[in-house]
């Protein structure tokens, strides 16, 4: 026997929901102002102390790869093949230096823009980056560009598994944005291909999610 859903659990992660893509889009839309326009869209803004940021603000390099980095990071090496591959194992690595790198993302680097744009341009496929793209979308609207690197790799992907972690990827990280991804993946797959079928999956169990609590997972 299934069961039943509460009423009430129903509505509370709804309005959870709602609730979360409205403080997204006030981020998104005015950076610069989101205070003012938090508190016009109803909420109440209070400060807190920054963990975060006090991590950042004390973090420095500890190894030679980090510093390779921080050099680019900071204007003083050029972007390369050795500064890619520097970032990915340094993402990768058991003991990364996370709150180091963060910052970059925070201030909207265009050096780490630029590094990000690279390795997509390389491996267009690549999760990790297309991960990290959307995380840098948080602090600065490249809605466009996130699009396109997300449509490409959707066109590229052999693998039907990962087509699927894809499409999840682009559906949750323009949501947001209100950018209806499964209306342009639809128009990009024909429903009598792999693809399509897949996209047209996707849709169904989405649909099927807004009466269930399950997280939607391929």
């Amino acid at each position: 026997m299934s069961k039943k859903n509460n009423p009430l659990d129903d509505y509370q992660k709804l309005k959870n929901e709602v609730t979360i893509d409205r403080v997204n889009q006030v981020f998104r839309k005015y950076p610069d102002k989101y205070i003012q326009k938090m508190e016009e869209a109803g909420f109440i803004y209070f400060e807190e102390e920054d963990l975060e940021k006090i991590d950042e603000d004390n973090a420095s390099s500890e190894n030679k790869r980090q510093e390779c980095l921080i050099a680019y990071f900071e204007g003083e090496t050029e972007l390369s093949e050795r500064i890619l591959t520097a970032y990915l194992e340094e993402r990768e690595s058991e003991n990364a230096n996370r709150p180091l790198i963060r910052k970059y993302f925070k201030k909207a680097s265009d050096r780490l823009k630029a590094l990000l744009f690279f390795g997509l341009d390389q491996s267009p496929t690549c999760m990790n980056i297309l991960n990290d793209l959307a995380y840098f979308h948080e602090f600065s609207n490249i809605l466009d560009d996130l699009v396109k690197y997300l449509i490409s790799a959707c066109r590229i992907e052999p693998d039907i598994l990962k087509f699927g972690e894809l499409i999840q990827e682009f559906y949750d990280e323009t949501k947001p944005d209100g950018y209806d991804a499964l209306s342009r993946l639809k128009e990009l797959f024909p429903i009598d291909t792999e693809k399509g079928k897949t996209v047209a999956f996707f849709e169904a169990e989405l649909l099927k999610q807004n009466q269930e609590p399950d997280d939607l997972e391929f």
